[in-house]
């Protein structure tokens, strides 16, 4: 989906072949419907940030509860946060904003 800034949200299909790339992972995304779920279980969320800290990632600067890094094998690096209610977005290289 193309949200018009710098990022693009993503399915889990659009990785699977991926094999170098910069994303954020979210837990909620406001900006785009009031409906959509967020990722509250505070075990969930204590595991997503142990998982965030091994791959590197850090806090985003766009304002999204989440967070944002270059994954080498984000197939490999992704699956637990697509099955687990969390939004990924990948970042246009050309534009992005570190």
């Amino acid at each position: 989906m193309k949200d018009g800034f710098y990022f693009d949200l993503v399915d889990y299909s659009d990785v699977i072949n991926s094999s170098t790339g910069t994303y954020i992972v979210v837990r909620h995304v406001w900006e785009i419907t009031d409906s959509m779920p967020e990722v509250r279980n505070s075990i969930i969320l204590d595991e997503a940030i142990t998982r965030v800290q091994v791959l590197g990632m850090e806090p985003t600067l766009i304002g999204l509860p989440g967070w944002q890094g270059k994954l080498d094998s984000p197939a490999t690096s992704l699956a637990w946060f697509f099955n687990n209610g969390f939004y990924v977005f990948e970042i246009d290289g050309d534009l992005r904003q570190f």
